[in-house]
Formats: C-alpha cells, structure tokens, sequence
C-alpha cells in the first residue's frame, strides 16, 4: 500500500465577523479548541461590511507536522520523488446557509507561527485569546506582507501571494458545496521538508477567493469542516502522500522481445528474494565496489523438472546491450535498498520456451530458477475477458494497526480444465499487470482509499510468481467498522470494475 496519513497538529478559525449586536467584531476572539472549522465572506450585512476593506470574514488556520515527513523519507517509509500529497478535509453538515459555485484558496502561512488556542463559541465570539483574527500570539501580530486581497493590513493571518517562489497556493472549487476539500498540496510538502525538520512550516490559511472578498460575487456563508479534535475518526483532517509501490516480476508473465512491442514492454524484470530462517537477510560479500550479482540464462533440458543445460544464452540488458551476463543489484524503493531482495531486468529473443535463471557472483552460486517465456502476438480480435476473483488469505477481522499482504487468485471466468489438469494440478493463477484496488466502510460506503489510477497508481498491485498481491494498512480504520475491498482492472484499454467484494471487520 503506497498511502501514508499525516493528521493536523493543530487548527483553528480566527475571524473578524460581527457579534449579536452588529457592532462588535470578533476579532479578538478564539476557537482553537473547537471540532469545527468555518470558512465564510459576508457583505452588507450593515453598511461596514460592504467591500472588500471590511467584509465580514472566517479563515481556517491548520498546521500538519512536515518532520514526521521528513523523518519517513529519511528511513525509506516515503519515497523523496514521485510522491503526491493531498490536502484532505470532510465536509461538516450544518442547518445554516450553504454556498455554491466558489472556490477556497489553500496558501501557505507566512512568517510567524501561530498558537492554536483553546477557544470554543463560534457563534458569539466570547471565548478571547490567540491566535485570532489580530494576532498569531500574546503581544504578536500577524507580520505584514505585502498582499492582494486589499484590506491593508497585517489582520487576518499572513500568507504568501504572489509567483516569485513558484506555486505557492492552490484553490479547490465547490460546485454543490457540500463536497470534501481534496487538494494536491505538493507545492507546499516539497518546499517545507528542504528545511530543516520543517522548520518554516508555518501550515496553511484557508479563506475565500480574492473576487469573494473584493464583494464582486456576493455573500458566501457558510463552509464547514470536521477539525482534528472530531470524534469521528475518518472525519479529521489529514495530508494523504500517494505514490506507486507495486513491484512487477515478471517471473509468471516473461516474454520474448517483439517487434510488434515498444522496447519497453520487451523489458522482463526478475525478482530473487533471499529468506533465510523466515527472515529477508542480505547475501554476503555482494555490496560494495565490484561485488554485484550476476545473473545468466540457460537452456532447459527435456526431464522433468527441467535444469539448466548447454551454453549460457545472450540476452539483452537493460541498456540494449548483448550480453552473456546481467548485471543485477539489491533492490532500490523508496530511494533505499531493501534487505534481502535482488533483482535484474533483460530482454530475450531466444526461441526456447523455457528459461533458467542462475544468480551468482565470484565463482558462488546463489540461487537457480526456471520460468516460461511467452510469444507476443497480434491478434484480430479483441477478446472481452471476464475474471473470477479472491483474496486466498483474507481474515475475518484485523487489529487497527496491522499490515497484511493480501493475495490475489484470478482466473478466466471461462476457464475450462482438462482431466490431465484437474488431476495432477493446482490451478494457476493469472497474473493482472494493470490491477488496482479500493477500500470503503461498509455501513455507509464511506471511500476509506480509491481506486489509485492517477499518474501517482497507488493502489496498483504488485505481482510475482504467485499472483498478484497487495499490502494493506489498517492503522487509519476506525475500530468497530466492517470494511469492504474491490477490484479494478485494466483490461484492454479500458478499465473494468470487479463484481467480487470482500469483507473484514476492524476490531476494537
């Protein structure tokens, strides 16, 4: 599973709204402490509310903490490069007015941290303190910077506006109103974590549009969020990084290069994993300058089970040489090695159907293994393939906190054996290359992690000798839930949602 949850530290609404008696604003007012955050542009509501210098308005402040980021890449959990991170917030249903058709600018807070406060009344404003609409601490206003939203002053939080820094905002646009906010943050993650421990993160300010508080749209009361402190759990605001874990060995799925395939699809990666007393162990004297694993390829012989035989077979590497050896190494993710795992990638276009793999290094061999190599063909027609589906080693019901690898058995809906199958062997599974999954509560079909087919895939499963497989992370469940999981595949050029679901039960 390449998904990981960060939940805010801390957030708060500051606002400069009128009290009861339309005369009093609530500037000085605080609700760090609430379950909810509100985000509003009012106008007109007496003659000094009118424009833009002062509109009646709600901000949301929130601050995630970056340094769990930076230590997550630091030990591999997250990838440095080639990470999405997303802004999540759940939408909180209210009997108030609820506006359509706007947008909600996400920019970075600026210059100053911001104490969170331990106000709660959102409607009268009597709970005083910081940070609000004045000030981010006792005795510290807001620094001033230059901004375009006009009101000019340092009131209302300080943020960065302009481009000189690249992209520093983005703006997430409602069309019912009642949507979730689901917004690629990225810009801000990537400038935060290049400090040291994320030390110039200083969070977010939410707030309207530039035209909404200018008076040029009209009023916009009122959005609401779930805030860090709601008693429901997959309510509260989180920075979601998405990347692509999977791992492709193309041990089951091998194929012979073609000129009917681009140069990539000729590629075959193989995978080694090195399990010594039920433990993934490096192999010794294979790191270092010079010390790298070999991989050659031989012939089989016709008894059963096959061996390797005759003269190693040229194959093609990763760099479109020939050679009579691959180079292989320890397997790279998340920009760190991963113990015990080995791997190698090569193109063939050798005519023998199956194929040794022999690893070694130095005179020492490592590990030898077989696999059969298929003809790519073209075709006229396009079969519609149907599938029949399972998770083999799902459990009832799972501890919040577990990370089971799920295993994936799929076959041809119309699959026929014949006797010589039934009788002597367990039926293979196919192997999917372009298989996602999903995962939502049961009870309500609240979408926990979506189908991952975006540039980032990171719900796409991995696959090896065995099928195809995935891992899944329950630390971010509710406890007490049931849970069901699906499938989609890519099958053909178009995707094709499973009809198989498969539950599990998240315990307390």
């Amino acid at each position: 599973m390449a998904v990981k949850r960060y939940f805010a530290s801390k957030d708060n609404t500051i606002t400069n709204a009128f009290k009861a008696n339309l005369i009093t604003r609530g500037t000085g007012s605080n609700m760090g402490a609430s379950d909810i955050l509100e985000a509003f542009v009012i106008h007109g509501q007496t003659s000094a509310s009118i424009n833009a210098d002062n509109a009646e308005q709600a901000r949301i402040l929130i601050q995630f903490p970056v340094e769990d980021i930076v230590t997550d890449i630091s030990n591999g959990t997250v990838p440095s490069s080639s990470v999405e991170y997303r802004l999540v917030m759940t939408n909180a249903p209210h009997a108030d007015s609820t506006p359509i058709d706007y947008g909600l600018e996400v920019a970075m807070v600026s210059g100053a941290s911001w104490i969170e406060g331990t106000g709660l009344d959102m409607e009268e404003y009597t709970d005083r303190g910081v940070c609000n609409w004045l000030s981010s601490s006792d005795g510290t206003v807001w620094p001033g910077l230059p901004r375009v939203d006009n009101d000019g002053s340092n009131e209302g939080a300080s943020y960065f506006t302009g481009s000189a820094e690249g992209t520093i905002s983005g703006t997430y646009h409602f069309s019912g109103g009642l949507e979730d906010l689901n917004l690629d943050v990225t810009f801000a993650i990537d400038k935060w974590r290049r400090s040291p421990s994320g030390a110039d993160n200083y969070g977010f300010l939410i707030k309207h549009t530039n035209d909404v508080i200018s008076g040029s749209s009209g009023s916009f009361f009122t959005k609401r969020f779930f805030g860090r402190t709601s008693d429901y759990f997959l309510n509260r605001p989180y920075i979601e990084a998405r990347w692509d874990s999977s791992r492709k060995d193309n041990r089951p799925n091998a194929v012979r290069s073609s000129s009917l395939a681009p140069a990539s699809f000729n590629i075959n990666d193989l995978y080694l994993y090195n399990t010594i007393r039920g433990q993934l162990q490096p192999i010794p004297n294979t790191t270092g300058s010079g010390q790298h694993i070999l991989v050659s390829f031989y012939s089989g012989t016709n008894t059963s089970p096959s061996s390797p035989t005759g003269n190693k077979l040229h194959v093609i590497n990763d760099a479109g040489s020939t050679v009579l050896n691959v180079t292989g190494g320890r397997l790279v993710e998340n920009d760190s090695d991963v113990t015990g795992v080995y791997s190698c990638s090569f193109a063939s276009t050798t005519s023998f159907t199956t194929l040794h793999d022999v690893w070694h290094s130095g005179g020492v061999e490592y590990f030898t293994g077989s696999f059969q190599i298929l003809a790519q063909s073209a075709s006229a027609l396009i079969y519609d393939e149907s599938y029949i589906s399972d998770i083999t080693n799902l459990k009832n019901s799972y501890y919040q906190g577990e990370k089971p690898r799920l295993r994936v058995f799929v076959r041809k809906k119309n699959w026929q054996p014949n006797i010589y199958t039934v009788a002597t062997a367990d039926v293979e599974t196919d192997v999917i290359e372009d298989a996602y999954w999903r995962l939502y509560r049961v009870i309500d079909d609240r979408e926990i992690t979506p189908y991952g087919t975006s540039s980032y895939n990171f719900t796409k499963m991995s696959y090896d000798i065995s099928g195809n497989y995935f891992e899944l992370d329950t630390t971010h469940l509710d406890p007490g839930y049931s849970y069901g999981i699906q499938f989609l595949y890519y099958i053909n050029g178009v995707y094709k949602e499973q009809p198989d679901t498969f539950k599990f039960k998240l315990d307390e």
